[in-house]
Protein backbone atom coordinates (compact mmCIF):
# COMPACT_ATOMS: atom_id res chain seq x y z
CA UNK A 1 0.00 0.00 0.00
CA UNK A 2 2.78 2.63 0.87
CA UNK A 3 4.27 2.30 -2.58
CA UNK A 4 1.16 3.10 -4.28
CA UNK A 5 1.50 6.31 -2.15
CA UNK A 6 4.82 7.47 -3.34
CA UNK A 7 3.53 6.76 -7.08
CA UNK A 8 0.84 8.86 -6.74
CA UNK A 9 1.89 11.43 -4.46
CA UNK A 10 3.80 13.81 -7.99
CA UNK A 11 0.22 13.43 -9.37
CA UNK A 12 -1.55 14.56 -6.15
CA UNK A 13 1.03 17.31 -5.47
CA UNK A 14 0.43 18.40 -9.03
CA UNK A 15 -3.42 18.42 -8.64
CA UNK A 16 -3.58 20.64 -5.71
CA UNK A 17 -1.03 22.79 -7.07
CA UNK A 18 -2.85 23.07 -9.96
CA UNK A 19 -6.36 23.37 -8.04
CA UNK A 20 -5.54 26.14 -5.62
CA UNK A 21 -2.93 28.33 -6.95
CA UNK A 22 -3.63 31.05 -5.01
CA UNK A 23 -2.87 29.31 -1.71
CA UNK A 24 0.62 28.48 -2.97
CA UNK A 25 3.19 31.06 -1.15
CA UNK A 26 4.03 33.97 -3.70
CA UNK A 27 7.39 36.13 -4.32
CA UNK A 28 9.31 32.13 -4.54
CA UNK A 29 9.98 31.99 -8.14
CA UNK A 30 11.42 35.17 -9.26
CA UNK A 31 13.49 37.63 -6.09
CA UNK A 32 14.61 40.48 -7.41
CA UNK A 33 18.53 41.48 -6.73
CA UNK A 34 19.11 44.09 -3.62
CA UNK A 35 21.21 46.26 -6.37
CA UNK A 36 19.36 46.08 -9.90
CA UNK A 37 21.80 45.62 -12.41
CA UNK A 38 20.78 45.23 -16.45
CA UNK A 39 21.90 42.22 -18.21
CA UNK A 40 23.37 43.42 -21.60
CA UNK A 41 25.42 41.75 -24.69
CA UNK A 42 27.77 42.70 -27.67
CA UNK A 43 31.04 41.92 -29.35
CA UNK A 44 34.26 43.69 -27.88
CA UNK A 45 36.30 46.29 -29.32
CA UNK A 46 38.39 47.47 -27.13
CA UNK A 47 40.04 47.22 -23.81
CA UNK A 48 41.43 50.12 -21.76
CA UNK A 49 43.36 48.67 -19.12
CA UNK A 50 44.72 51.83 -17.53
CA UNK A 51 41.63 53.97 -17.66
CA UNK A 52 39.55 50.97 -17.29
CA UNK A 53 36.69 50.84 -19.69
CA UNK A 54 35.83 47.78 -21.90
CA UNK A 55 34.12 49.50 -25.46
CA UNK A 56 31.31 47.21 -26.88
CA UNK A 57 29.56 46.92 -30.07
CA UNK A 58 25.61 46.20 -29.35
CA UNK A 59 23.53 44.43 -31.68
CA UNK A 60 22.05 47.33 -32.98
CA UNK A 61 25.16 48.96 -34.77
CA UNK A 62 26.02 51.35 -31.58
CA UNK A 63 29.13 51.19 -29.95
CA UNK A 64 30.01 52.31 -26.12
CA UNK A 65 32.94 52.88 -23.75
CA UNK A 66 31.50 51.73 -20.29
CA UNK A 67 33.66 52.39 -17.13
CA UNK A 68 34.34 48.83 -15.23
CA UNK A 69 34.35 48.70 -11.58
CA UNK A 70 37.22 46.27 -11.11
CA UNK A 71 40.41 45.20 -13.39
CA UNK A 72 39.66 41.53 -12.46
CA UNK A 73 36.63 42.24 -14.46
CA UNK A 74 38.56 42.40 -17.83
CA UNK A 75 40.91 39.55 -16.85
CA UNK A 76 40.63 37.22 -19.88
CA UNK A 77 39.15 39.08 -22.35
CA UNK A 78 40.07 39.81 -25.89
CA UNK A 79 38.69 41.88 -28.54
CA UNK A 80 36.31 40.30 -30.34
CA UNK A 81 35.06 38.40 -27.70
CA UNK A 82 31.08 37.91 -27.53
CA UNK A 83 29.70 38.54 -24.03
CA UNK A 84 27.26 39.46 -21.84
CA UNK A 85 27.57 41.71 -19.14
CA UNK A 86 26.10 43.55 -16.29
CA UNK A 87 25.98 47.53 -15.20
CA UNK A 88 24.92 48.75 -12.42
CA UNK A 89 23.30 52.23 -11.44
CA UNK A 90 26.43 54.31 -11.97
CA UNK A 91 26.58 52.27 -15.56
CA UNK A 92 29.73 50.57 -14.74
CA UNK A 93 30.33 47.06 -15.46
CA UNK A 94 29.67 44.78 -12.73
CA UNK A 95 30.22 41.32 -14.26
CA UNK A 96 30.96 39.84 -17.86
CA UNK A 97 30.91 36.44 -19.10
CA UNK A 98 32.22 35.36 -22.29
CA UNK A 99 29.82 33.73 -24.80
CA UNK A 100 30.90 30.24 -26.50
CA UNK A 101 32.54 30.62 -30.23
CA UNK A 102 30.55 28.69 -33.33
CA UNK A 103 33.69 27.71 -35.22
CA UNK A 104 30.51 27.70 -37.95
CA UNK A 105 30.30 31.21 -37.38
Amino acid sequence: MNAVWYLMLPLVLGVIILVFPCMMPTGLAVAAPAAEAALLGGTVVSIDQETLTLTILFPSGESRALPVRDARVLHGLTVGDHVTFEINEDNKLVKITKLPTDPAN
